[in-house]
């Protein structure tokens, strides 16, 4: 069993990385939409539109927490047609590091899914962390009333996943 392990080095506090991996519409915007809360124990949902078998859904829970520097998920891929969900956990370590912060993604027993999706995630967690988790990072700005992620137009994801079912209450 292997992971997947993919580091980012982001010039910015801790704090300021950590509020757009924790702040429901700034993970809309580089992950996909959900309806996240940051607490430990709750369940939530990614969702995009029906593809490739899947039903275009990921059910997860927050297993853990540390502000700052740790939270855990685990998730499920529901597959279409009954089939049970393909599971995994994903986790995020960030570090301070060179003045700025080290993220550290790791997706538990990767090998163990099928090879399209190890192949689409290695590729879109890069992806991600890369290009889009850096812009949503750059609009996080300090208020009065602490850090504050101000959306997008458009989301740097804009185009790589269909949203049109995704329900109301959701960050899209």
């Amino acid at each position: 069993m292997s992971d997947l392990v993919k580091r980012r080095y982001y010039p910015y506090p801790a704090e300021v990385v950590w509020a757009a991996l924790t702040d429901r519409e700034a993970l809309a915007q580089w992950l996909m939409p959900n309806n996240f809360e940051p607490e430990v124990g709750r369940e939530f949902e990614f969702r995009v539109d029906p593809m490739m078998g899947m039903s275009g859904i990921v059910k997860c829970r927050v297993l853990e927490l540390r502000a700052f520097s740790l939270m855990v998920w685990s998730g499920g891929i529901e597959r279409g047609g009954g089939k049970p969900a393909l599971a995994t956990t994903i986790r995020f370590d960030l570090a301070e590091y060179e003045g700025g912060t080290l993220l550290t993604l790791t997706q538990a027993n990767a090998s163990e899914l099928p090879l399209f999706f190890r192949l689409s995630m290695a590729f879109g967690w890069g992806t991600m962390l890369k290009r889009w988790l850096p812009r949503v990072i750059g609009n996080v700005s300090r208020t009065p009333e602490g850090l504050r992620y101000t959306r997008l137009n458009p989301a740097p994801n804009r185009g790589h996943h269909r949203t049109r079912t995704v329900p109301e209450g959701f960050a899209k």
